[in-house]
């Protein structure tokens, strides 16, 4: 059981909610190459399951009877939501019948009061709360095409006996203990851990392979042993009904810039900032003034989506213009400065993020405008400077600070 358990605090660290992402010369990237996840509500990706298959005992003197004769039948119903590609929840509930068995010695000393040579069946309802782990996003990139998916699961609850055969009561009577059957029904701890497939079928219909190993008292079938913990497995198929979201589909979907109501956004908020750029100026020089003893910052910047360091077609023209200026002022440096809004993510995260954000500036000014990189230097702050203090958004941005020769 503690193996168990260490496995699955294992498998949770390495379960990163934040997907990997791959690194991209940033000058390279494009308005429609612009992507992310679409932003869903906690009514969506939602799904049920059904299963069918046959559960396997593996307790105390299991090994003295056929492979065939320790197999039972497992009716299973689940439902969960999907957190994002990686990562989800689920809530399962299975009803099976598992076998046993009365030890040999016992069925030797007391022939007659040992029918079916001391076999014996029980009924037993598990209940479990589980993270779910998709290993195809976590290994790698979330793919919408993909129809075949690999996924790891564990997790803990209640398992519960009931409904022994009838001709157990009497054993422990009838031998002065040999070996008597508590047949109260009782409910015990438990938790296990599991591997399973799904193959898409259609957008709402997914074919699953799911194995699974259990662990939970020694005394769930009836019986206490020499041992701490008794286990089953489970091998099962099922069915799984993926239910639409708010937008009207059934999977994860990207979304890119081209969306016109993403642009629609952008362009919205992009008018905001100009209109009020006039009264926001003087707050930003007041902001840079107080951590770099007076400096100079050019009238022009460059602004990015959340989460993002792509530039997109309208921000290349505020770029285009700097370049321009710098051509007309032959005898100014600047210095691109990347910054992080403080609302989103977390320090070091943004850090890099506006490490990012000033490189792929850099980098469009010199090969795509042909500025002299000897003119140039970056620099980024991440969230621990906010230039702007009237909307937090806006500081998703890169400003270019005055070096006069």
């Amino acid at each position: 059981m503690k193996k168990i358990f260490t496995l699955m605090m294992m498998a949770t660290l390495m379960a990163s909610p934040v997907m990997a992402q791959e690194e991209v010369d940033p000058s390279t990237i494009t308005e429609q190459s612009v992507t992310g996840l679409r932003h869903y509500k906690f009514g969506d990706n939602w799904y049920i399951s059904a299963f069918f298959g046959g559960d396997f005992a593996m307790s105390e003197n299991s090994r003295f009877q056929g492979f065939k004769k320790n197999v039972g039948p497992d009716y299973a119903l689940a439902i969960g939501k999907w957190l994002n590609p990686a990562i989800g929840l689920r809530l399962k509930a299975d009803y099976m019948i598992q076998s046993s068995r009365a030890n040999k010695e016992a069925v030797a000393a007391f022939p007659s009061v040992y029918p079916n040579e001391g076999k014996y069946r029980f009924r037993m309802f598990t209940a479990m709360g589980d993270l779910m782990l998709n290993l195809n996003n976590i290994l790698g990139q979330y793919k919408e095409s993909t129809r075949f998916n690999v996924y790891a699961f564990m997790g803990v609850g209640v398992i519960r006996n009931s409904k022994f055969d009838k001709h157990v009561e009497a054993w422990g009577k009838q031998t002065q203990g040999a070996y008597p059957i508590n047949t109260n029904c009782r409910s015990y701890f438990g938790g296990h851990v599991g591997l399973g497939t799904a193959i898409q079928l259609s957008q709402a219909l997914d074919f699953n392979l799911e194995a699974t190993i259990y662990a939970t008292n020694d005394k769930y079938n009836g019986v206490s042993y020499d041992v701490l913990y008794d286990g089953f497995t489970t091998l099962q198929a099922g069915l799984t009904y993926h239910f639409k979201d708010h937008f009207g589909d059934r999977r994860f979907k990207y979304r890119t810039l081209n969306d016109a109501d993403i642009l629609g956004s952008l362009n919205d908020k992009i008018n905001a900032a100009r209109q009020d750029l006039a009264n926001a100026r003087p707050r930003t020089e007041n902001r840079i003034e107080e951590t770099y003893n007076k400096i100079e910052v050019l009238d022009m910047t460059v602004n990015f989506i959340i989460d993002k360091y792509n530039i997109t077609k309208l921000q290349k023209k505020n770029i285009a213009a700097v370049a321009k200026y710098m051509e007309d002022n032959p005898d100014v440096n600047l210095t691109v400065t990347g910054f992080a809004d403080v609302k989103t993510a977390y320090p070091a995260y943004n850090l890099k993020l506006s490490e990012r954000r000033a490189k792929a500036v850099y980098n469009c000014l010199v090969k795509e405008f042909g500025v002299d990189p000897s003119r140039l230097k970056i620099d980024y702050k991440g969230d621990t400077i906010q230039p702007y203090e009237l909307k937090n958004e806006w500081n998703r941005v890169v400003i270019f600070v005055l070096d006069r020769k």
